[in-house]
């Protein structure tokens, strides 16, 4: 029996919602309907029925969904204590970054973990600090790491690495020779912000309104839904943005694009490594923690 047919159904359940199903596991629609229709030929029964705009489970729909959790919840206990009998430490490891961490830190740190545990297979994906809380808090996930901080009872983690937010200009701009500038003199200016849900947006609202500077007093020109996305826009003169110096530090100097820092303070902030509250972990998971703990 194929795994991912249950793996799939139970999440259609569960976001009663085929699209929104497709989007979290990477697939197309029509692909997601295929395999619910896989399960109801297999079983030759009605799974589901549309209840407005959701869709509901038939009685022999729930059963399916309550027999298919308990399946993956005996497949993934049988991983977890046959991966404790592997002497060649063989395992499956499951993480998240947000934007700045997925793209600027994870790569070069998964080469180095990998380089020490060959054996153990890593997928990685890249979204904003909400989806990934909202990811590990329902276990879809093993790890993630992240720009802010979240409070969800389901979560736990610890302070990593820290990071300092840098304001960066079109190389033309009248502050792009400035070492430092001071955010009350960028009131004014047009602001490319990531997306609402992204942890450099969070802090970088804070930072202003810390400043006196209110949300709704702030220009923002345009939103974007990637780091790169916003330097793009930076670059070809649509505004002023403020970045990580993971990101700002790794623009090439050919670019035209300036960073600053900005003078009022030292403005820092910490990732984060979160991970599900849970009394126990497969020994991968547990390899990778204490791989990160011992960079700082």
């Amino acid at each position: 029996m194929n795994l991912n047919l249950y793996r799939t159904y139970v999440k259609v359940v569960e976001t009663q919602n085929l699209s929104k199903t497709a989007e979290e596991f990477g697939l197309s629609q029509p692909a997601i309907t295929k395999q619910i229709q896989a399960l109801e030929d297999l079983y030759g029964v009605l799974l589901l029925e549309r209840s407005g705009r959701k869709l509901k489970t038939t009685e022999a729909g729930e059963t399916l969904y309550q027999c298919a959790r308990d399946i993956l919840k005996v497949m993934d206990k049988t991983e977890q204590i046959m991966e404790e009998f592997s002497e060649s430490r063989k395992g499956n490891l499951f993480i998240a970054g947000s934007n700045i961490p997925g793209e600027y830190i994870l790569p070069n740190l998964i080469k180095a973990f990998k380089d020490k545990y060959p054996y153990i297979n890593i997928s990685m994906a890249v979204a904003d600090t909400e989806k990934v809380f909202s990811q590990v808090a329902e276990r879809e996930i093993d790890l993630g790491i992240v720009g802010g901080w979240i409070n969800n009872r389901k979560v736990d983690g610890f302070q990593w690495l820290e990071d300092e937010l840098l304001v960066v200009f079109p190389a033309e701009h009248r502050f792009a020779g400035s070492t430092e500038v001071n955010l009350h003199d960028l009131a004014q200016e047009k602001y490319i912000f990531r997306e609402k849900g992204s942890g450099t947006r969070r802090v970088s609202e804070e930072l202003l309104l810390a400043h006196g500077i209110k949300k709704e007093d702030i220009n923002i020109y345009m939103e974007a839904g990637s780091t790169e996305a916003v330097l793009a826009l930076v670059e070809a003169g649509m505004g002023i943005s403020i970045v990580s110096k993971w990101a700002a530090e790794r623009i090439d100097p050919h670019r035209k694009i300036k960073s600053s820092r900005i003078a009022d303070a030292a403005i820092k902030r910490h990732f984060y490594v979160i991970y599900p509250r849970q009394k126990h972990r497969r020994k991968s998971v547990q390899h990778f923690l204490e791989f990160i703990k011992e960079i700082d």
